[in-house]
């Protein structure tokens, strides 16, 4: 079953681990990061110089959160695709680093 944009959302709001899928050396990769979501835009950190930080500036990702629950093996999963961008605006991080934002 494919879920709708609204639903998605709120599915992405309620989760706190997620996975960006980026290119790496001509391979696909994929790193765990934890996450805020803002409004449509999901955030999270990355340290200065790691390999998720350079591969991700300006270039097209993915972000996946999902949910399984062993014992009835059912679940969900939200994938995204979008563009990757460092947040530099002072007043939005500050007000991202309000809302403890650990991503």
């Amino acid at each position: 079953m494919e879920l709708d944009e609204a639903e998605c959302l709120r599915l992405l709001a309620t989760g706190m681990i997620g996975r960006v899928v980026f290119t790496d050396s001509a391979l696909p990769a994929a790193q765990p990061v934890t996450y805020l979501l803002d409004g449509e835009e999901v955030l999270f950190r990355t340290g200065g110089g790691g390999k998720l930080a350079a591969a991700t500036r300006g270039a097209v990702v993915a972000f996946q959160v999902d949910e399984i629950d062993p014992s009835t093996r059912t679940g969900w999963t939200v994938l995204g695709i979008g563009e990757a961008y460092e947040v530099l605006v002072p007043h939005r991080l500050a007000e991202l680093a309000s809302r403890g934002s650990s991503g």
